[in-house]
């Protein structure tokens, strides 16, 4: 026998001695999240006139020790695809990172995306550059084991809206560039974070310079482009599970809009749930709020089957 091993030993027999049990020793959770994940950052997945778009993946691993370093799962991952929120014209994808963690120790792999604001492209352009971060996730399925029949998109505020736009877009090849217009880019799911769903509802409560920035110069064209880049437009009975976590009392992105929106999905016969916050604003959720929240995202995925059984 080596020292420790004669240590634990003669330890064990002195709690049973004390007629006590050895202390457990338990993983700390948050701790374990570097053993089995590994962060890839700023990956450029697309280029546009003002800058290159980037976004980071997490991806499951098992740490080697040595060359390679890192081995990426055998099995296919859940896989989550998140935006952040600013209004269309500030956040980036490292500001909402701690919204990630619950599903990265529930072993999915997760990419969040930058994307361009409105002061250097449209609202539609936005959106786009959205479409192309799913089909990134398309493209590297095979590298990092994402599983693209598990995909949920989420995001809160201005995030949850681009969240729903690619929920609702599973079948249309609009908001995709010339050269993605022939990938079917689906996903399984939306987990909306007090998102927008009707903009020109929405539009009402917003002030002139706002509205401007959101339409352009050209406001001939706004109600249209309003209507355009609103998810309640591509809503039918094929739409993909929807979940919404909302504050009733949010006052930046009203809860009028989530009534509306699961309002709409149960016209449609959509699997839909709203999780109100009660007297709670735009985001303003405390720990408890947060984990009764994430609770239910984990109950929505099982009890409305957002995942099929996976492919391998």
């Amino acid at each position: 026998m080596n020292p420790m091993t004669i240590f634990l030993f003669v330890l064990s027999w002195y709690f049973i001695g004390q007629g006590c049990r050895p202390p457990v020793i338990s993983v700390d959770e948050v701790a374990a999240l570097y053993s089995n994940t590994q962060v890839i950052g700023d990956i450029v997945y697309k280029s546009t006139r003002s800058r290159n778009l980037k976004l980071d993946a997490y991806v499951p691993v098992r740490r080697l020790g040595e060359p390679p370093w890192i081995e990426y799962s055998a099995e296919l991952k859940p896989t989550l695809l998140f935006f952040h929120g600013g209004g269309w014209t500030s956040g980036n994808k490292i500001s909402r990172s701690l919204f990630l963690m619950p599903y990265i120790q529930q072993g999915f792999a997760i990419v969040t995306a930058d994307y361009r604001y409105l002061e250097e492209a449209s609202l539609p352009e936005i959106i786009e550059d959205t479409r192309a971060a799913l089909h990134w996730i398309y493209s590297n399925q095979e590298k990092y084991r994402f599983d693209t029949s598990r995909i949920l998109v989420s995001g809160e505020s201005a995030g949850g809206h681009l969240a729903l736009m690619n929920g609702v877009l599973n079948k249309s090849g609009l908001f995709l560039q010339d050269s993605l217009k022939s990938f079917s880019l689906r996903v399984a799911g939306v987990i909306n974070w007090f998102g927008v769903a009707d903009l020109i509802e929405a539009s009402s409560d917003w002030d002139a310079a706002f509205r401007s920035l959101v339409v352009g110069k050209d406001s001939t064209n706004a109600q249209e482009l309003l209507r355009l880049c609103s998810p309640v437009t591509y809503i039918d009975s094929s739409t993909v599970p929807v979940l919404t976590i909302h504050g009733n009392e949010d006052k930046a992105a009203d809860y009028g809009q989530a009534l509306l929106l699961h309002r709409l999905l149960d016209q449609n016969k959509v699997k839909n749930k709203l999780w109100t916050i009660q007297g709670k604003k735009h985001g303003n959720f405390d720990p408890l709020e947060m984990s009764l929240a994430v609770e239910q995202i984990w109950k929505f995925i099982e009890t409305e089957s957002v995942f099929k059984p996976s492919h391998h």
